[in-house]
């Protein structure tokens, strides 16, 4: 499968949030792309609780706003929340706030302030993304909620809900669900060889469709998993696609606790993270806690053909997505993540969010890498 016939088939699968009937079809095709590539390749169940959202909206000055609640946030009773919205940090019974996906996630901001402080009854927060589609958080805390209901709504309502804010006019708030059990699988793909194995580890699951969000990573994963099936080499590979993204990482806190030295003692884990091909914006993050490891990726990529000055190449520091887990569990890490405007939007589709020959050059850089740690020619 090449990266011109990948992108329009995985766009072709549609959206994957977990648990849904989309994720179940995306993982069967990524169980059956792995087999295709030369590996064994089986569906991890993972059991978790599914939030089933039902009204979520704001009603103000005759004008609704609808959205989707914060899925690890409170719920509202079923007649609402009554009062008046204001800026968020201000002493009115709704704050409003607008933030691009990403600062909205970072720790100590103004809007996790306020989650924690639950100075709001509850909160309305637009996401602002390119093309202001309704961008949703990941929801870090899925398995313990808390805070007040917040309501997460599209940037293109960030306007009129700032002006109504600042006006100070009343509301009512509705962020209603319910929460049933629900199942989303990882996809495990496995070569054999000698340990210590090399992991390939990338996300599979997201809020929509999200083809440069996730799909850069998949293509990676499997073109190095076709790789290193056809060439001769000493170390075994684990592919671990892993589900739950968007809910915590779910799915690579079930494997890694089912088999923690995949984590803890691997050769190494090669993260191909979010965003890894995505159009308009080339930066990328290549960071490694092994010394010299992100500079060697950095040489890797450049001589396939990415630009050399997109490339940030870090040692240590603070590892984000299923990276993370890698470093919080003690392994060796490689972590490769993208920017994209579109992040966590619904217009983060094929073809206009995909830089083809930026993917390729990652996806052929990382089957290099994967390749020079598995021992192959050796």
């Amino acid at each position: 499968m090449t990266p011109e016939t990948f992108f329009p088939a995985y766009d072709g699968l549609g959206e994957r949030r977990s648990g849904s009937e989309g994720d179940a079809a995306a993982a069967t095709w990524l169980r059956e792309a792995a087999e295709a590539a030369g590996a064994t390749a089986t569906l991890l169940p993972v059991a978790f609780q599914r939030l089933i959202p039902s009204t979520a909206c704001l009603d103000a000055e005759g004008r609704r706003f609808e959205g989707l609640p914060l899925f690890d946030g409170g719920l509202t009773a079923a007649g609402g929340i009554a009062g008046r919205l204001g800026p968020l940090g201000s002493d009115a019974e709704i704050g409003v706030a607008e933030f691009h996906p990403s600062a909205a996630s970072l720790p100590g901001n103004a809007f996790a302030r306020a989650r924690a402080e639950s100075r709001h009854a509850g909160i309305v927060i637009a996401l602002r993304t390119l093309g202001d589609g309704l961008a949703p958080l990941n929801a870090h805390d899925h398995a313990a909620p808390f805070g007040p209901p917040v309501l997460q709504v599209a940037g293109h309502d960030a306007a009129a809900l700032g002006v109504l804010a600042a006006a100070g006019v009343g509301g009512v708030l509705r962020v209603e669900g319910r929460h049933e059990p629900g199942i989303s699988h990882s996809v495990r793909a496995d070569l054999p060889g000698a340990g210590p194995p090399l992991v390939l580890l990338t996300p599979r699951t997201s809020w929509w469709t999200s083809t440069a969000e996730r799909g850069g990573g998949i293509l990676a994963w499997l073109t190095a998993l076709r790789a290193l099936a056809a060439a001769p080499r000493d170390r075994m590979v684990v592919g671990l696609a892993t589900c739950g993204h968007e809910l915590g990482h779910f799915g690579a806190h079930a494997a890694f606790t089912a088999d923690p030295a995949l984590a803890s003692a691997s050769a190494l884990v090669l993260h191909l993270g979010a965003n890894l091909g995505a159009a308009r914006d080339g930066h990328l993050t290549v960071r490694s806690n092994v010394p010299k490891l992100a500079e060697a990726m950095a040489e890797l990529l450049v001589r396939e053909g990415y630009p050399h000055d997109a490339i940030e190449a870090v040692t240590g520091g603070k590892a984000n997505g299923e990276a993370h887990e890698i470093e919080a569990r003690g392994g060796r890490y490689l972590s490769l993540i993208g920017r994209n405007p579109w992040f966590h939007a619904p217009d983060d589709r094929w073809p206009h969010s995909i830089d083809l020959p930026r993917a390729a050059a990652i996806a052929r850089a990382t089957a290099a890498m994967a390749l020079r740690h598995a021992g192959a020619g050796r």
